[in-house]
């Protein structure tokens, strides 16, 4: 079992990950909305967008051109990966349902508090 637990990345399309090792995924969107919500104003609705990915810890370059060792998200599994689910933010105009891969999530004003979210339609 890996060592990742969580944890946010820069740079990319998708902000935040969470072990799929440690967590179910019921437990793994309740983590990113607490995680994400805060970035939201809470009178406001958004969709929390899940995916599937992979995390592992190795030397890389950062974007701004920086060399870097840690956690890198990525799209395809190595060795060494660990799987994960992967989030981000997308807009409530946007198609609802699967896209591209990802499980859209509509998160009620909040839901961290509440600890509610359901499935966009």
């Amino acid at each position: 079992m890996s060592k990742f637990d969580q944890g946010c990345f820069g740079g990319g399309y998708d902000d935040f990950a969470v072990s799929k090792e440690k967590y179910t995924k019921d437990q793994a969107i309740a983590i990113a909305i607490d995680n994400i919500e805060p970035c939201h104003p809470k009178d406001e609705e958004w969709i929390l967008c899940v995916g599937d990915c992979w995390v592992r810890h190795r030397a890389g370059v950062n974007e701004d051109g920086e060399p870097q060792v840690g956690w890198w998200l990525e799209y395809s599994e190595h060795t060494q990966s660990c799987p994960a689910w992967c989030f981000h933010v997308g807009k409530l105009n946007q198609r609802n349902g699967l896209s591209r891969g990802y499980e859209k999530i509509r998160v009620a004003r909040g839901a961290a508090q509440a600890g509610e979210g359901e499935n966009a339609e």
